[in-house]
């Protein structure tokens, strides 16, 4: 149980750190969001974008943790491919952002 709440945690960090690359991505003019739902709230505004992208993400945390002890294994094993998925995505951007401050300095 408590496995799955660590990885619960790690995954909200892991949705903050992907919000605030994608913002900084498209409000640099290197890339637009993918996604045609979380598109459209972006074009409305940032505030928009961001409630709508914590608000879907935390709601599904939340349904994941309130069906933990009924669901165990199999929240366990969804919440680990969530990570994995979050973990691939922020490694991305990590790179990306590596590739783009080493084209600009040199």
């Amino acid at each position: 149980m408590k496995k799955i709440v660590t990885l619960l945690y790690i995954l909200t960090i892991l949705t903050f750190v992907d919000l605030i690359a994608t913002l900084f991505w498209i409000y640099g003019g290197w890339a637009t969001e993918a996604n045609p739902m979380m598109h459209f709230f972006l074009s409305h505004s940032s505030l928009s974008f961001v409630v709508v992208k914590l608000g879907l993400s935390f709601s599904g945390i939340y349904i994941l943790y309130h069906f933990r002890k009924r669901f165990k294994t199999i929240i366990l094993n969804v919440v680990l491919g969530l990570n994995l998925i979050y973990i691939t995505l922020c490694a991305y951007h990590l790179l990306g952002m590596v590739f783009l401050f080493r084209t600009t300095i040199y």
